[in-house]
């Protein structure tokens, strides 16, 4: 039988039992054996049956659910930026046949419990954020036929995406720092992912482009959290850089504050640049220099995309402009 466009009675058929009693199965009726409800789900997840509960009447158009899924890292505290974006998705759907719900995570094997492999039947798309080499989520996702979108360049290049133009962002905030005559500079990153070494790869770009000398770079990596900011700071405040390009401005406005706290001065003993440009950055003191991503657009993007592949329709990956904004803690 056909995968496609199956019905509750092609379900009954399949297992032997009424439309009454799959109906209460899909309804989490507890009155229904459990061994009865395991084999149904079973044969709904094996034949891919998404019942329509919101149907208002015969004509209605079919309400349809779009899972965004975050992975969270235990004491990673930079998710305002997140937040920010995900707000924006959820501000760009005018659409009332749409839903879009959130879930967050830490552990793969908290994925059992997810709305992607617990209610599968429910999602009709996914946007997935954070995404990691062969993400559990992803195995899941294409397991249950989901489509799915992903936030940042993704490992795959069959993965459709849509990203900020971190590369050509932070080779073109690197050759503003070389311009005003800051050579040293230590770019601080967060573990390696397709987006992070993007930038990485522009920072060291620019240096080429330039004609500066690559010794007078220094990339960390693998800097997540706060107590991994004030940690870096304790290390280099004897052998401070000319400048800390932070890549996203939680960590750098950490970073300032920890060089507060060693009487150490913005910008005029160190000059620091963020990337993210979060509304805070400008209110910081000083204000933060910074690479503002272009929020509405990357939620548009994101939304518009999922919607078109849901559809069935052909997309490709996208990236989205950005802008450098320049403030006091460079000047």
């Amino acid at each position: 039988m056909e995968k496609k466009n199956i019905t509750i009675k092609d379900i009954a058929k399949l297992s032997g039992y009424s439309t009454q009693t799959v109906s209460r199965v899909i309804n989490n009726d507890t009155k229904v054996k459990t061994e009865t409800r395991e084999k149904l789900l079973k044969i709904i997840e094996e034949y891919g049956y998404k019942p329509n509960f919101y149907a208002k009447s015969l004509v209605a158009k079919k309400n349809k659910n779009i899972l965004i899924l975050l992975k969270r890292k235990s004491g990673h505290k930079a998710t305002i930026w997140t937040n920010t974006l995900v707000n924006e998705i959820i501000l760009k759907n005018t659409r009332s046949d749409i839903s879009i719900l959130v879930e967050h995570y830490y552990k793969d094997e908290e994925l059992e419990k997810s709305l992607i492999n617990k209610s599968s039947m429910f999602i009709d798309g996914a946007i997935i954020f954070y995404e990691e080499k062969n993400d559990k989520r992803i195995e899941l996702l294409k397991k249950n036929r989901i489509p799915f979108i992903i936030f940042g360049k993704s490992y795959e290049e069959e993965n459709i995406y849509v990203s900020n133009d971190d590369f050509y962002s932070s080779l073109k905030a690197t050759e503003y720092l070389l311009e005003k005559n800051i050579k040293k500079i230590i770019f601080v990153s967060a573990s390696p992912s397709p987006m992070n070494e993007q930038r990485v790869d522009g920072v060291i770009e620019a240096y080429k482009n330039k004609k500066e000398d690559l010794k007078n770079l220094e990339i960390i990596r693998n800097i997540n959290t706060s107590l991994e900011i004030k940690n870096l700071v304790k290390e280099y405040k004897e052998k401070l850089p000319e400048c800390f390009f932070v890549n996203g401005d939680e960590k750098a406005i950490v970073l300032m504050r920890e060089l507060f706290n060693y009487n150490i001065k913005v910008p005029e003993d160190i000059k620091v640049m963020g990337f993210d440009n979060l509304p805070l950055s400008e209110y910081t003191i000083p204000s933060l220099t910074t690479i503002s991503m272009n929020y509405k657009e990357l939620a548009k993007k994101l939304l518009e995309k999922i919607l078109n592949i849901m559809d069935g329709n052909k997309e490709k990956s996208e990236e989205v402009q950005s802008s450098l904004i320049i403030r006091e803690s460079t000047k």
